[in-house]
């Protein structure tokens, strides 16, 4: 029984399609959901500094002012910290690893203490504030783990590249054995 095409196979491992093809559309991929993600943070920040100027140019009679104020300075400068940590973990890193742990830290210990004061003190009126909050850690959250995915990547594929294909050319010395029996 002769089967057309099982030991027509291409030499080298190579097939039909190219494997840079799909490589490049992960890393487009993975660029897109970065920038979304960014945006994202972005968007949480700039809309926390237009309530904090709006409360301080015209605060609100109804919400007590100095809970107010304790609440929108730590969760704005949380989420400032918040975007320029997320900037870091994916297009411009500028700070070391150290630097960038210690700065999470901050960012972390600043908005969950401003959005635990704010709904401690405040409750309802700062609801928005906290949501909004919740929303830029989720896209940092997912900013943090993709960035140590690839660092994952990244330290796991120095050992496959340049030095495994120098190993695999020199000739192996095993000793034959035959296709049906025992070695002699």
């Amino acid at each position: 029984m002769n089967r057309i095409g099982s030991d027509k196979r291409q030499p080298g491992g190579q097939g039909l399609g190219t494997t840079s093809r799909p490589a490049t559309g992960a890393r487009s991929i993975r660029t897109g959901s970065l920038l979304l993600l960014v945006l994202v943070v972005l968007v949480v920040a700039l809309s926390m500094i237009v309530s904090f100027v709006e409360f301080v140019l015209k605060p609100d009679p109804a919400v007590r002012a100095g809970p107010m104020y304790v609440t929108l300075t730590l969760t704005t400068g949380a989420a400032l910290l918040m975007l320029v940590m997320a900037l870091n973990e994916s297009f411009l890193p500028i700070m070391s690893r150290e630097k960038a742990v210690n700065g999470q830290l901050v960012m972390w210990a600043m908005g969950i203490t401003g959005v635990v004061t704010g709904l401690l003190t405040l409750g309802r009126a700062a609801g928005p504030i906290a949501w909004r909050f919740a929303l830029g850690a989720i896209a940092f959250m997912f900013i943090t783990r993709q960035n140590a995915r690839l660092a994952r990547a990244r330290a796991a594929a120095p050992e496959a590249s340049p030095a495994a294909p120098a190993r695999q050319s020199a000739p192996r010395h095993r000793s034959r054995q035959r296709r049906g029996g025992r070695k002699r």
